[in-house]
């Protein structure tokens, strides 16, 4: 079994009572992404357009513009592809994080993706190039783009996972060229007002998880907020979680690996959010030679 060794302080249990809510089942059709298409200028009833679909997305293509909705999810992704993380190989964005902040969400009001209530600044990551010279005595780098990602917030509580999130793109003159956003529809109060669990106890549940594997678990941060999935997983409640980073390392101080494990943080959950390890398959023993 592995061992847990908690190197952060882990976080507060949080005192005020908190919602479970039921998210409605995405309904993606073709029908929807036109809709959609429209919101984003493009022309679905046109001659150029294109649709592509399969069992996981459909797609949308006009000229450059592209636009796919996930059917799990509702995940959409738009881009620009004449212009989307497309270097010039002259120019260097130099904009503050205020301002990208103050496009992204001018963008996100245009196309009426959320409400800024509900929303809040997360981070801004800048797409850098570099050049050099063969014997690397002159080197240059320059920035071509920055995604700005807005975090998503549900009774003023932060969403947290790969969910939950509109990053928005914007190129070197600060025009937007796309946008990903996974941001689940809410379909009214499953459970209210419930009462939160111990962090301690979300450190043994992972311990439990982890039982079948060896060596030695160092938690390195520890968040609280409501948790939403990626793109492809069907999820149908929305409820608050811990979510806890770890380095799993071998006993002997060998190699490492990241953990991420997300535990309900409430006491009445609905279900489990980490599903189960996956039972190894014995290896078959190799035929001796004859």
């Amino acid at each position: 079994m592995a061992e847990i060794k908690v190197t952060v302080k882990l976080i507060p249990l949080p005192i005020k009572p908190a919602n479970i809510y039921r998210l409605s089942p995405p309904r993606v059709s073709e029908r929807s992404v036109r809709d959609l298409a429209r919101q984003f200028g493009m022309r679905p009833d046109a001659k150029s357009g294109k649709f592509c679909s399969d069992a996981d997305k459909i797609t949308y293509a006009e000229q450059h513009l592209e636009l796919t909705i996930n059917r799990t999810s509702g995940g959409i992704r738009f881009i620009d592809r004449s212009r989307w993380q497309i270097d010039d190989r002259k120019s260097d964005l130099r904009i503050e994080d205020a301002s990208a902040r103050r496009l992204a969400t001018n963008v996100i009001k245009k196309y009426k993706l959320a409400r800024t209530a509900e929303m809040k600044f997360l981070k801004a990551s800048r797409l850098r190039v570099g050049v050099a010279t063969r014997d690397g005595e002159q080197a240059s780098e320059r920035t071509i783009d920055v995604a700005i990602a807005m975090q998503r917030l549900v009774d003023k509580i932060p969403v947290d996972g790969p969910g939950g999130k509109i990053v928005v793109y914007l190129d070197h003159e600060g025009r937007f060229t796309g946008l990903e956003m996974i941001w689940r529809e809410i379909n009214g109060v499953h459970r209210r007002k419930q009462a939160h669990r111990s962090p301690q106890s979300a450190i043994e549940e992972m311990a439990a998880h982890f039982k079948t594997k060896q060596g030695i678990i160092e938690v390195q941060e520890m968040r609280y907020g409501y948790f939403e999935d990626d793109r492809h997983i069907d999820q149908r409640y929305l409820q608050p979680a811990y979510i806890i980073f770890g380095m799993l390392g071998s006993s002997d101080g060998g190699s490492r690996k990241r953990t991420i494990y997300v535990a309900p943080a409430l006491v009445n959950p609905v279900g489990r959010i980490t599903p189960p390890l996956k039972r190894e398959s014995p290896q078959k023993p190799r035929p001796s030679a004859r």
